[in-house]
C-alpha cells in the first residue's frame, strides 16, 4: 500500500513538472511568434529601380515607399531610411516589391562614377583651386550654384557677373566620390595657446570638381569656363530654391 502511494505521489509530481515545462515552452513559443509578427517599417520598391540610382533619390523620386512588414519576413540588412545608405548608389537593379537592403549599395568609387550620375545628366569636370572650391571645403554630395563673370571690354566696361546655374550636385572632388573619404593632411607647428602651440593646416590640393549637369547646362558651363571666369558657391544642406537676382555690372554694383 505504501509503495502504491509513493508511486502515485511520484506520478503526480512528474505530471506537475511536465505541465510546467509544457506551459513554459508554450509561453516561449507564443513570445517568439508575437515578436516575429511585430510590424517593422522598411523601404520597399514600388517599381523597377535601375542600377546606379543614388540612395537619396529612392524616396525623393518615389521609387520606394515605407511599408510595415512582419519581422519574420524582413530581409537581413533591410533599411528604413536613406540615411543608412547615404552617399551610395544602387549596385544591382531592384525589382518591384523587393526590400531595400544595405548590401545592394556601394559607393560610386566602387562601382564606377557613371553609376552615380543622375538620369538625364552628364558628369563635367572643371578646374578648381581653394578659392573656387569654397576654401577647399567642398565634398561629394554637396550642391553649389555657379557664378560667371564676363569682361568683354577694357577697364571693366561691359563686364557682368550673374548666377549661371542655380543648383548643381557635386559628384566628385578630385578623385574622391564620397564625402567620408576626403583626404586631409594636418601639421601642427609653432607656439600659442595654453601649451604654446598653434596649428597650421595643410590640405591636399584639389585640381578638379566634377558636377552633374543636364546637357544644355553643360554647354553653358563649358562656354563660361572658356570665355569668362566661374566660381562655385556652396548652398546650405536645406536649400530648395535660390532667389532670382538681376546680376551685377559696373553700372549696378553699388545699387
Amino acid at each position: 500500500m505504501k509503495s502504491r502511494l509513493l508511486i502515485l505521489a511520484a506520478a503526480i509530481v512528474l505530471g506537475v513538472v511536465a505541465a510546467l515545462l509544457v506551459a513554459n515552452y508554450l509561453n516561449d513559443a507564443s513570445a517568439r511568434l508575437s515578436d516575429e509578427a511585430e510590424p517593422v517599417q522598411i523601404m520597399v520598391a514600388v517599381q523597377e529601380v535601375p542600377r546606379g540610382t543614388p540612395a537619396e533619390d529612392l524616396l525623393a523620386e518615389g521609387f520606394v515607399e515605407l511599408r510595415e512588414v512582419p519581422r519574420r519576413y524582413v530581409a537581413d540588412g533591410a533599411v528604413s531610411s536613406d540615411s543608412a545608405i547615404a552617399g551610395q548608389v544602387l549596385a544591382t537593379s531592384l525589382g518591384t516589391g523587393e526590400q531595400v537592403t544595405a548590401s545592394r549599395f556601394r559607393y560610386a568609387r566602387d562601382v564606377g562614377l557613371s553609376y552615380g550620375i543622375p538620369e538625364g545628366h552628364v558628369a563635367v569636370s572643371v578646374s578648381a583651386d581653394d578659392v573656387k572650391c569654397v576654401g577647399g571645403m567642398l565634398k561629394p554630395g554637396d550642391f553649389v550654384l555657379i557664378i560667371a563673370t564676363f569682361d568683354p571690354g577694357p577697364a571693366g566696361e561691359g563686364a557682368e557677373t550673374r548666377i549661371l546655374l542655380e543648383k548643381v550636385k557635386v559628384l566628385a572632388v578630385g578623385a574622391m566620390t564620397d564625402a567620408e573619404s576626403q583626404p586631409t593632411t594636418t601639421t601642427d607647428t609653432g607656439r600659442g595657446g595654453l601649451a604654446g602651440d598653434t596649428a597650421n593646416t595643410t590640405r591636399t590640393a584639389v585640381l578638379t570638381v566634377t558636377l552633374a549637369l543636364a546637357p544644355a547646362d553643360a554647354e553653358k558651363l563649358v562656354f563660361a569656363e572658356e570665355q569668362g571666369v566661374t566660381r562655385l558657391g556652396l548652398l546650405p544642406a536645406t536649400a530648395t530654391d535660390v532667389p532670382d537676382t538681376p546680376g551685377r555690372s559696373l553700372d549696378s554694383i553699388f545699387e
